[in-house]
């Protein structure tokens, strides 16, 4: 079985994260239920955690 390489692997899903936030401030943004809204809020602020997350990861990796 072929390994998958870390790097690829990293940023595949920094790409999906930072998509992903940018979907959900969106939705946040035109939703015009106020709890809803917040929700994709704070669902955008999670995914942007994970992708500082990542970003740090590949920085450490040479």
């Amino acid at each position: 079985m072929e390994m998958l390489d870390v790097k690829t692997a990293l940023r595949t899903t920094l790409t999906q994260k930072q998509e992903l936030v940018r979907d959900y401030q969106t939705f946040a943004e035109q939703i015009n239920n106020p709890d809803v809204s917040k929700m994709y809020r704070h669902f955008a602020e999670a995914e942007a955690l994970h992708a500082n997350q990542i970003k740090d990861k590949l920085a450490g990796l040479h």
